[in-house]
């Protein structure tokens, strides 16, 4: 034990028992919720991240601890520089345990769409907060979202929210925080897919990208009087539990995005976007930014879905409810 973990061994404890945050999964509100679109995500738990101390008897840290490290680093150095900002962290404690090798310890796939930003986001919320609010989600989210625009640039917040409440929430149109409710009877409805497009996603240019395009008269109107209310309705018959209004609201969205998203949609996907619209087997949509990393498919019959999928050797994972 070094002289730094002797006298900060209370510290260490804490550290060693600390909870794991889960990746997120955003069913709808994509982009939607930047401009106040409702939203509701679910949190992941196939795939997750905690802080670790590096292992002290190894000759050679890993490059990943290394590397993880290093990001940590400049995301505080980013805390500091703006420090009466994030004046509800801890950046002394902060900057003390990652100048002795802390590092963030993920396996939430960079770039997938599934929140890595977000879980790490949390993760320092959840440690370095001075000063923990219980129920007031809003704050939170916007103390969070503050965090995580180190990543993107811009954020809700909304991603690492998920990963800290570790349950299902909406967002509704009056920016309230919601939780508590049932999701099991869309679940028992429904299967859900995360399709590897077998590429990368970048959150920050594809947001720069959206917010650029929405400058432009025609998709503005698009976005605000078609897609907004377009989410708002889908999410209104999840919570409802009306799956005949869900089964034609889940067409024109994968449509919608199909036809008005054209970065976000990798080229290789479209005809898969295309067969689903068209069969009703399944449905195709963003999971997250997009552009890369995983898309959301959902199935009112599992198996047509999979016996597709596999036909077009295309690499995917059932999220089971079980997970969440």
């Amino acid at each position: 034990m070094t002289e730094w973990e002797a006298d900060h061994s209370f510290l260490l404890l804490k550290l060693n028992f600390s909870m794991s945050h889960p990746a997120k999964i955003l069913l709808f509100g994509e982009y939607g919720i930047i401009l106040n679109s409702m939203a509701l995500a679910i949190p992941y738990q196939r795939f997750s991240g905690q802080f670790r101390w590096p292992n002290s008897s190894a000759e050679n840290p890993l490059v990943t601890t290394i590397e993880s490290n290093k990001e940590l680093k400049s995301l505080f150095a980013f805390l500091k520089n703006k420090a009466g900002k994030f004046r509800f962290l801890n950046l002394n404690l902060f900057e003390n345990e990652v100048n002795n090798g802390l590092y963030f310890d993920s396996s939430v796939p960079i770039g997938s769409g599934l929140g890595s930003s977000g879980a790490l986001s949390a993760a320092i919320y959840d440690r370095y907060v001075i000063l923990r609010s219980l129920n007031d989600y809003q704050l939170i989210k916007t103390e969070l979202g503050a965090i995580e625009s180190f990543f993107h640039g811009k954020s809700s917040g909304f991603d690492p929210l998920i990963s800290f409440l570790k349950r299902p929430v909406m967002i509704d149109n009056h920016s309230s925080v919601i939780t508590g409710f049932d999701l099991t009877p869309f679940f028992n409805n429904y299967t859900f897919f995360l399709v590897n497009t077998l590429s990368k996603g970048n959150t920050g240019a594809l947001v720069s990208n959206f917010m650029e395009n929405y400058k432009n008269h025609d998709f503005k109107n698009s976005i605000d009087n078609v897609y907004i209310p377009l989410i708002n309705e889908v999410i209104g018959s999840i919570i409802n539990s009306d799956f005949d209004a869900f089964d034609k609201l889940i067409a024109r969205y994968s449509e919608f995005q199909l036809s008005h998203f054209g970065a976000m949609v990798p080229v290789r996907m479209r005809k898969y976007f295309e067969h689903g619209i068209e069969s009703g087997d399944f449905y195709l949509k963003l999971c997250g930014s997009g552009g890369g990393g995983y898309m959301l498919g959902l199935a009112p019959n599992h198996l047509k879905a999979e016996s597709y999928f596999n036909l077009n050797h295309l690499e995917y994972m059932v999220v089971n409810h079980s997970e969440l």
